[in-house]
């Protein structure tokens, strides 16, 4: 993966996790009312950052330690 891609990926997938997340989840918690909209946008204007900054280091530890889970098993 390049660097464009790796940031274009980073930023659209921490996007997309943050507006469906803090939606559904102040959504649920307030009821899709009028009220809704502006406490989403609250909620989304604070989660983007820290999805993106979870995206930028944890998610690769957490893709390490999968690939590690799933190596095959060694026979002796």
């Amino acid at each position: 993966m390049n660097k464009k891609q790796f940031w274009l990926s980073t930023l659209l997938s921490s996007l997309t996790m943050a507006i469906m997340m803090s939606g559904i989840i102040s959504g649920y918690k307030l009821g899709f009312s009028s009220d809704w909209p502006p406490v989403w946008l609250q909620s989304f204007l604070l989660a983007w950052p820290c999805a993106l900054l979870l995206n930028l280091t944890v998610l690769p530890q957490v893709r390490h330690f999968a690939a590690w889970l799933s190596q095959p098993k060694q026979t002796n």
